[in-house]
């Protein structure tokens, strides 16, 4: 019975009609075995491959295979017989039009692709593909002038140059025109948003006596976002981060000007543009309240040295989240560290403690340390320490030295530590500058500076100038900055003229006597600054304060005649 079920089975199947097949498409296979013959740098075969793609009826795949492959091989000139035989039939076909003008152009055939393009030109008066195809050929080989003519022509013949923003864009920036370049990147922004990138690049290369001009044409009037965006680029590519962010910050806060801002903090990050970086982020996490965003901005804001928004972002962060994280811990205790405030760390520690262990604790140790030494606490700074030792190199076991007066020890831990605080370079200069092992008065001095008295910190470098003899100049010298700083150049005055007059040749003249000269300005003595002036000149012609000195010199008669009136 099965035999028989199994031979009828078989004889329906037979019966049956087979389903309709459809026919086989050559032309993927043809154009994949071009393709790799093409990518295995078999151009003879390439070549040969890509003729019979044509011949099947594919013609722009084709022309295109042949125009990589020539010009691979630098026979360019080997397309033109078959473009000519192709264009006949299909004349208006902007693509092959395109591929003769590219190939004439770059086969150096100037007059050829001249007489091609006005032949293509004459199919159509209103039609802008011939100008801005034939424009993009010229500009690609860098013949800005020949472009511009192009462009010219068709705003002439059609009216208008709006269909040739890009073009012109690009011939203006190549031919050195950069507020015109400028001006037609914005409108070309204001119809396509996305060529910011193409902006900067082509705009990028202004020199600086044009700048002022390209910004002011890229945000005229109702300048589009995109504009903006390329300026802040641009902006950050010139060396100006901070006014970069101002061309982006009054932004209504609308989903894509938070994309912008986005972007823009990925750039400035990478140029480590930190302060541009932090106003960025604070201006995302304000639009959007994101965790991530947060603790991104508070560790901007830490390396832009601005640890209290940095405090402020690590501690909205660490409430959006349930667990204590150690990284965010870690910006908090920074940044509390870097305001010297000792006790509020070590309350906040002490909080974290139950979730981050004894261990966890321990390994904060230093940050709480640091906390005290920048609020001039030796004592609770050690005691912060009392379970953590420090290896003898390292940069808080030198503070603590230093405060001290340990001047050896100081000068062997703080070598290799922190240097992005003014103390921080005034305590190793200092310790470079003098052989000394020991002065209670030096570390005096910066305890004070750590604690904000900068008259007491004055005072005590002073002091310790009459008996730390090596580094006499520096030390006045440090004191009669702080007395500028605060405006006391009734105390700056004599500590300036005393490094002036009797350490001549030591290398803080040439800064007291510009600093002497800035004084006696400021107290109307106008005769004396110029002599002060002129003295630096020409007693330090290598010093790198002299063009400073001659920039103050010229200014003066300005200064006394505006008094005089």
């Amino acid at each position: 019975m099965r035999t028989a079920l199994g031979a009828l089975c078989a004889l329906a199947c037979v019966a049956a009609p087979l389903p309709a097949q459809r026919p086989v498409d050559p032309m993927p296979a043809l154009i994949s075995r071009a393709l790799d013959h093409e990518n295995a740098g078999r151009y003879r075969e390439a070549a040969l491959a890509w003729q019979a793609v044509i011949a099947a009826g594919s013609v722009m795949p084709g022309v295109y295979g042949l125009e990589r492959v020539y010009a691979m091989t630098g026979d360019e000139e080997a397309l033109l017989p078959l473009l000519d035989s192709l264009i006949p039939h299909h004349p208006r076909d902007g693509q092959l039009r395109a591929a003769q003008l590219r190939t004439l152009v770059a086969a150096g055939r100037n007059e050829d692709a001249d007489a091609a393009f006005r032949t293509w030109r004459s199919l159509r008066d209103d039609d802008p593909a011939p100008y801005r195809d034939y424009a993009r050929v010229l500009l690609f080989h860098n013949r800005a002038a020949a472009a511009d003519s192009v462009l010219g022509e068709a705003t002439s013949r059609l009216g208008s140059s709006r269909a040739f923003l890009l073009e012109a864009a690009q011939m203006r920036a190549a031919l050195g025109r950069w507020p015109e370049a400028a001006e037609a990147w914005r409108e070309m922004m204001r119809e396509q948003p996305y060529y910011e990138s193409a902006a900067v690049f082509s705009l990028g290369p202004a020199p600086a006596d044009a700048r002022d001009r390209v910004r002011t044409e890229l945000v005229a009037g109702d300048a589009p976002i995109g504009a903006r965006q390329a300026l802040a680029f641009l902006e950050l590519g010139w060396g100006q981060p901070r006014a970069a962010w101002r061309v982006l910050a009054g932004l209504p806060p609308t989903d894509t000007t938070v994309a912008v801002w986005r972007a823009f903090a990925d750039e400035a990050e990478q140029q480590q543009a930190w302060p541009s970086v932090r106003d960025a982020l604070v201006a995302v996490h304000a639009a959007r309240r994101q965790p991530a965003v947060a603790e991104r901005g508070a560790m901007a804001a830490l390396r832009a040295n601005d640890p209290a928004t940095a405090l402020t972002l690590a501690r909205v962060a660490r409430r959006s989240g349930e667990d204590v994280r150690a990284e965010l811990l870690g910006i908090e205790l920074d940044a509390l560290a870097r305001m010297g405030q000792g006790a509020e760390a070590e309350r906040v520690l002490a909080n974290a403690e139950s979730a981050i262990g004894a261990n966890g604790t321990r390994g904060f140790a230093r940050t709480i340390a640091w906390a005290w030494i920048r609020a001039g606490n030796v004592e609770k700074a050690r005691a912060a320490l009392a379970d953590a030792p420090l290896d003898a190199d390292d940069a808080v076991a030198g503070w603590l030295a230093l405060y001290e007066g340990d001047l050896a020890t100081a000068r062997r831990a703080l070598r290799f530590g922190e240097t992005n605080s003014s103390d921080a370079v005034q305590a190793l200069a200092l310790l470079t500058r003098t052989r000394a092992e020991r002065s209670v008065e030096i570390g005096n001095a910066f305890l004070a500076l750590a604690a904000g008295d900068s008259v007491a910190a004055s005072d005590r470098f002073v002091r310790a100038a009459s008996s730390v003899e090596d580094a006499a100049s520096l030390l006045l010298t440090m004191a009669a900055r702080l007395e500028t700083a605060r405006g006391a150049d009734a105390r700056a005055l004599p500590l300036w003229t005393r490094v002036a007059e009797s350490y001549a040749t030591a290398p803080e003249a040439p800064e007291a006597r510009l600093e002497w000269a800035r004084a006696l300005r400021r107290g109307g003595d106008l005769r004396g600054a110029r002599g002060q002036l002129e003295h630096l000149i020409l007693t330090y012609p290598t010093s790198a304060l002299v063009p400073q000195a001659r920039r103050e010199l010229d200014a003066l008669p300005a200064v006394r005649a505006e008094s005089s009136s």
